[in-house]
């Protein structure tokens, strides 16, 4: 201590500025350095707000002591990520910020003597408001506006108007809408307004283009749909295949393409056949009938007839009967009725294309170079019976059927692709999953030990020159300087001979060393 003292005070004047500068330019190295390593990281809270909105938010803001930034010409509101989720539930309890739509907490600040007609206003509103907020919940979209048209109910169904919506979306930069996001959408503005059929709902964007499907495009779409559906059947029997085939051949050995067309039309068949050899008796109806006529009085109406001796004579004749039978039998045929509705989606006809590559082994080496030390490979076909029982598996990969006309291709050819370090993408991602993780933690310590080597490489040397005490000046001897050279050797106290056997006893190696170069010097001369 008393020695680092001295050496202080035997600094000059700007010597000494010099060191304190440095030395507090070091002690408020390392405090800056955590301090940028612990600043919170802000995140957008909100952004594409109007004057109005962010005006509120900001004194809100305030009152609650938050720290927040604002960006992008006071459009866009940044806090400390650990409190945006928080925030936000806060501000939105507040109906903040007023423009994204009032939901339906505006039903909490009724008062008295609202007319029906405000009420089926505000009513709208909240409706609208919630379905904004419920859209804009979706990744890729930044802005969304709802609009409702809800007619007054008529006594009559003929007379009833169908109720209509508009929904109008500002979408993020680079994320645009599938078709099934879109129809979900629809379908989610459909299901929560009364009333309000899905083909009565229109989606646009903020470029004015329709997004959505009326019914006049739905045999477009259900093309689209199958055209989709083909392509997810053909995508997982290609992966089944590929799968199988890399841990056989080794990875990027194989490469399959199928083509699956199917069955989209819906084909009900009705069948109706009858068996003559299978009677049954349905109904069965006899009846019989009988008529017996007896003898009548016959003759000549008077008074003969009526006497005595000519009825007897006229009277021998015998009574008349009449007998009749019907019978009637219905038989039942067997009859058998099938109705067959089969399925759609069914596969026509697969087609299979698979490219193999084959084997590789080390070309021989020329002109007396070993096989092994040749970086060159030479490539050897697969075998064809290798090829067939490749055939086989993908005919049971993909459930090959002959009935429908299948065809599978197995070809061998060579690849000609660049060699793909193994774990490179994996590590990358396990770099990046570490930082996601780590990255928070590790950067106040990463700061720290930043500074900390600034000092130690930078303001250390820095302080150790400039602290280290100047050497007492030279002085010249009183009778001045030797004029010439014997006068200098003179003052030596060793002769160059006795200086010559003082370093060769100090370091006889290097001595015997340099002999010898010197004999092989003048050996070398002499020959």
């Amino acid at each position: 201590m008393d020695s680092l003292l001295g050496n202080f005070q035997a600094l000059t004047l700007t010597q000494r500025i010099g060191v304190v500068v440095v030395l507090a330019l070091a002690l408020a190295t390392i405090p800056m350095l955590m301090v940028v390593g612990k600043a919170p990281e802000f995140v957008v809270l909100f952004s594409q707000l109007n004057p109005d909105d962010t005006r509120a938010i900001i004194q809100e803001l305030g009152k609650q002591g938050a720290v927040y930034e604002l960006g992008e010409g006071g459009n866009t509101i940044k806090v400390p990520a650990e409190r945006v989720h928080e925030l936000r539930l806060q501000l939105a309890s507040l109906g903040l910020p007023e423009s994204a739509g009032v939901g339906f907490e505006i039903f909490d600040r009724t008062g008295l003597g609202v007319t029906p007609f405000t009420q089926q206003m505000n009513y709208r509103r909240a409706l609208q408001g919630e379905l904004a907020r419920t859209i804009g919940q979706l990744s890729q979209v930044e802005r969304v506006r709802v609009h409702l048209v809800m007619p007054e109910k008529r006594l009559f169904a003929t007379e009833q108007k169908p109720a209509q919506a508009a929904v109008v979306l500002t979408l993020k930069r680079g994320t645009p809408l599938g078709g099934t996001q879109v129809q979900g959408i629809v379908h989610l503005v459909a299901s929560s307004v009364e009333g309000l059929e899905p083909n009565q709902v229109t989606v646009v964007d903020n470029h004015g283009q329709v997004l959505s499907q009326n019914s006049a495009d739905s045999d477009a779409q259900l093309t689209a749909t199958q055209i989709e559906t083909q392509r997810r059947v053909e995508r997982d029997l290609e992966q089944r295949v590929q799968t199988m085939l890399d841990q056989v051949l080794g990875r990027d050995k194989s490469v399959i393409r199928v083509t699956a067309p199917l069955e989209f039309r819906q084909v009900e068949i009705t069948e109706e056949s009858f068996d003559p050899n299978s009677q049954v008796v349905r109904s069965e109806n006899r009846s019989q009938e009988k008529v017996v006529e007896s003898a009548s009085t016959q003759g000549v109406p008077g008074v003969r007839t009526n006497v005595p001796n000519d009825l007897q004579a006229s009277s021998g004749g015998r009574p008349k009967e009449a007998k009749r039978k019907n019978e009637t039998l219905n038989y039942e045929v067997n009859r058998k009725v099938s109705k067959i509705i089969e399925p759609t989606g069914a596969i026509k006809r697969l087609s299979v294309a698979v490219l193999v590559d084959g084997t590789y082994e080390a070309a021989q080496g020329s002109e007396g170079q070993a096989a092994g030390n040749s970086t060159e490979k030479k490539y050897v076909p697969r075998p064809e019976q290798e090829i067939q029982n490749l055939v086989e598996i993908v005919k049971k990969a993909v459930g090959f059927s002959e009935e429908r006309g299948d065809q599978i291709e197995v070809i061998n050819v060579p690849f000609e692709s660049p060699v793909i370090l193994e774990g490179e993408e994996s590590l990358t991602a396990g770099v990046q999953s570490f930082l996601a993780t780590w990255g928070g933690f590790l950067k106040p310590v990463l700061f720290f030990f930043l500074g900390v080597m600034v000092l130690w490489f930078v303001v250390r040397p820095i302080a150790l020159n400039l602290t280290k005490p100047t050497g007492a000046p030279l002085s010249l001897p009183q009778k001045g300087l030797p004029a010439t050279v014997t006068e200098y050797e003179a003052h030596l106290t060793e002769s160059p001979q006795e200086q010559a056997i003082k370093l060769a006893a100090d370091n006889p190696a290097s001595a015997a060393q340099v002999i010898r170069t010197w004999i092989k010097e003048e050996q070398g001369e002499k020959a």
